[in-house]
């Protein structure tokens, strides 16, 4: 009995047309009774099943249940033999696939074979995206106001080639601009170059006479590939960037070289030339559009998350050396926090910072500056800290002392609020400043902790907090009204803290999670295999974070952590049951290690 086949789902709808055609043809419907057996234990695997309607029950304690666009049981296809029994738990109906024809299917499609690894980690590693090019995403988006450009300077028509060439040194630019009474007209170091070389003096010779005044200008919102386009085109290196007429800034080739081959790149050059607010708002309205083009090109989620929070230190560094006196920096520490200082934040969230003050170090401006600092981290668009975590707030700009005072009460007293004010402390990086106060304050709590030793389980706890959201029959659990799931709260979370834990406990100085996971791999604690799949499962589920976080932001929502499994692909639904059963397995080690049920 053959039926028309749902090609909608994984890892169906990696098929193209012609094999679909294919596969169409030998796929069967079978029909079981409530409690029949499907597949014998021990015996050969002749087919792939697909769920139609109905549930079976598998896996070697029986505990593996398979739901409606669910198929079973891929490793045993592969093997040519299945272990374990599988039984319809209700009525069920199911589509059969000869086991040869996904074979031969599998060596033609890379990508409807990947499905069929068993393991979780090289199932989620290996469907996730494939890259595009980045730099051909970026050529085709970004706009010419996306761009690192040159700022405009005039000399005045008389000028002479001496003046001008003082001018691009001063400003440190490349070329300056002309006004003529034939019009305007560009003067650049290639023609600098050229008078010398001629043996002209430069400062008896008239820079309006070695200008060029046939000039190309493109639009702010010009695409960059318009722009390389007009470049080509005319043979030359620059174009101008004009608004209704006004000049407005330069477009060096250089510039739009580095913003196809690494965008991000062009931003910090941004941040770095900045020289106030204004600019640094300009660069830092930049990181969301950036984030998408990585998103939607298939970068890996640890990959954007480590760009995107090098140009987010990379601002705040700024930032505080711009409103900071000089003569402060070599006295003071800028740390973030939380996830932030593991970097692994990519969308914007709140403030987490703070200050380490050298012992004995007094300046008058320092309360006005961290003010200064926090208030225009809100006008670049950073919420502040709900929690007053932030260096404005005396708790979080204390000196040396100050804070070794602080970490001995947040650990002599484990109390909720100071094990996860601990918490975000430890996974503190310096942004800029004295980096040497932050390790002494690292080394004052390694000895502090050999002395404490029972603050560890209570350190540990919070990865209790949070149910993980996967029960009965591997169904996806929600909350509220809307039948949401927090990706944060029930699976990102306890792996991080996790993950906190067992390195503060082994003194690993990490503090991005997969270095911490790198370093705790084939430990006495985690098994390399077990850290292979903790580090697909995080990644996993970040990149889920990150998909439907941009969604719920440009949906004008504000919280980016919940899903709705009603939206998520088959795909993603059947990777999410394996991820958080990695959590599960994950908190249950911590349970037992930390002995956390004894608290």
């Amino acid at each position: 009995m053959s039926s028309p086949f749902d090609f909608s789902f994984p890892p169906f709808d990696a098929l193209n047309p012609v094999e679909r055609s294919e596969i169409a043809l030998q796929i069967d419907i079978e029909y079981y009774a409530a409690g029949s057996t499907i597949i014998q234990a021990n015996s050969p695997m002749a087919a792939l099943y697909v769920v139609m309607k109905g549930l079976v029950v598998g896996g070697a304690d029986q505990d593996v249940y398979i739901a409606e666009q669910e198929l079973f049981d891929g490793k045993a296809l592969l093997e040519g033999h299945c272990s374990y029994a599988f039984t319809a738990q209700e009525d069920t109906l199911l589509w059969r696939i000869p086991r040869e024809a996904v074979l031969q299917l599998s060596q033609r499609n890379t990508t409807f074979a990947a499905y069929f690894y068993q393991d979780v980690a090289r199932r989620m590693a290996e469907l996730s995206p494939s890259p595009h090019q980045l730099s051909q995403a970026t050529l085709m988006l970004s706009r010419v106001r996306d761009a690192s450009s040159s700022p405009v300077y005039y000399v005045a028509a008389d000028a002479n080639v001496l003046e001008a060439a003082q001018c691009l040194q001063q400003h440190n630019v490349s070329s300056v601009l002309i006004k003529t009474e034939h019009g305007c007209g560009i003067f650049t170091q290639s023609d600098l170059r050229q008078v010398v070389c001629n043996g002209l003096i430069p400062a008896q010779t008239r820079v309006a006479d070695h200008a060029s005044f046939e000039l190309h200008s493109v639009d702010p919102d010009t695409t960059l590939h318009q722009a390389m386009i007009l470049m080509i085109r005319h043979g030359i290196h620059r174009v101008l960037i004009a608004r209704q007429g006004e000049i407005i800034g330069v477009l060096e080739q250089l510039d739009l070289l580095s913003s196809l081959a690494n965008n991000p790149h062009s931003i910090g050059v941004q941040i770095d030339r900045a020289t106030g607010l204004d600019e640094l708002k300009t660069a830092s309205a930049r990181f969301l559009p950036l984030i998408q083009l990585l998103q939607h090109s298939g970068m890996k989620v640890t990959l954007i998350a480590e760009l995107v929070s090098e140009l987010r230190q990379k601002l705040l560094a700024k930032l505080f050396t711009l409103l900071a006196p000089a003569e402060m920096l070599p006295h003071v520490c800028l740390l973030v926090l939380g996830s932030e200082g593991r970097a692994e934040q990519i969308l914007r969230t709140d403030q987490d910072n703070a200050l380490i003050i050298a012992d004995g170090y007094q300046h008058p401006e320092l309360e006005t500056v961290c003010l200064q600092f926090n208030s225009a981290l809100t006008e670049l668009g950073y919420p502040p800290c709900p929690g007053g975590i932030m260096a404005s707030n005396p708790e979080w700009r204390q000196s040396v002392g100050g804070f070794k005072q602080q970490i001995n009460q947040w650990t002599y007293t484990p109390s909720g609020e100071n094990v996860m004010k601990m918490a975000i402390w430890v996974d503190g990086s310096a942004v800029t400043g004295n980096t040497s106060l932050l390790y002494e304050l690292q080394e004052h709590l390694k000895r502090w902790l050999d002395s404490n030793t029972s603050f560890m389980a209570h350190f540990a706890l919070p990865v209790e907090h949070f149910p993980t959201p996967l029960g009965l029959f591997s169904r996806l659990v929600t909350t509220g009204e809307k039948n949401q799931l927090d990706l944060k709260k029930g699976g990102i979370f306890p792996i991080t803290h996790g993950l906190r834990s067992l390195a503060l406990e082994s003194r690993v100085e990490a503090k991005n999670s997969y270095e911490r996971l790198a370093a705790l791999s084939g430990s006495a604690v985690i098994s390399s295999t077990l850290a292979q799949d903790i580090a697909e499962t995080l990644s996993f589920l970040q990149t889920l974070q990150l998909k439907y976080g941009l969604l719920a932001h440009f949906g004008g929502k504000t919280t980016l952590n919940l899903v709705d499994p009603s939206q998520l692909s088959a795909l993603e639904r059947d990777l999410l049951k394996d991820a958080l059963s990695v959590v599960k397995q994950f908190r249950s080690l911590l349970r037992h290690h930390f002995k956390l049920d004894r608290l």
